[in-house]
């Protein structure tokens, strides 16, 4: 069974769960909350002065969109990110090419054959995970003092306070929570927008464990 995203036209192969909303930003939308986008890829990178300012997935080329769909059917690490942060800063400086050698990793490419299963490619796909990653990420919200809803498959929570978070001098706060949003993805928890979200308001609207 040949799976595929069906975007602008054309069919893709299925985005990696691993990237989870950040396929929104990337990809189709780029909005004023692109700050967790932005810190998630430097962490991945290893790039701290990486910046998504000026970045505008609208802007991007037939063929940067192309290889940037060919990326995202990667799972989220340091080689991926890298390549994602290169297509963002070709965007930024309006130009609409790729650079050969990432041509040559990720290839620009559609599904060929007639598809017979077509996804949302909103619609979050996930992996099978062991053991479930939320007792992990609301410990770890616990102690980072982060207000999270946790209510079936989504997570509330105010991105300017996540971001904040993961743009921390402490090198272990950022990878756990690198780790932890990615454990997320995979098992198909989505992160919303809350802005402003209070201890009340989550223990409203979240189900039990919600901090």
């Amino acid at each position: 069974m040949t799976k595929c995203n069906y975007i602008d036209g054309h069919y893709y192969e299925i985005f990696h769960p691993g990237w989870g909303g950040f396929v929104e930003e990337l990809f189709f939308y780029t909005s004023r909350n692109y700050g967790v986008t932005e810190a998630f890829l430097r962490n991945l990178t290893g790039i701290p002065d990486f910046s998504m300012s000026a970045y505008k997935a609208k802007c991007l080329s037939e063929l940067q969109k192309s290889v940037l769909a060919t990326i995202l059917t990667k799972a989220p690490d340091r080689e991926t990110g890298l390549a994602v942060v290169n297509i963002i800063n070709k965007v930024k400086k309006h130009k609409v090419d790729v650079d050969n050698d990432l041509l040559e990793i990720f290839p620009p490419r559609s599904v060929h054959k007639t598809p017979t299963e077509v996804h949302d490619p909103h619609k979050k796909h996930t992996h099978q995970v062991d053991i479930s990653p939320i007792e992990p990420w609301l410990n770890m919200a616990k102690r980072l003092q982060m207000v999270v809803a946790v209510h079936s498959h989504h997570i509330e929570i105010d991105m300017q306070v996540l971001a904040r978070h993961l743009n921390s001098e402490n090198e272990t706060i950022r990878n756990n929570l690198l780790n932890s949003i990615i454990d997320l993805h995979n098992a198909g928890y989505e992160i919303r927008n809350h802005p402003h979200l209070t201890h009340s308001e989550a223990h409203l609207i979240g189900d039990e464990g919600s901090t």
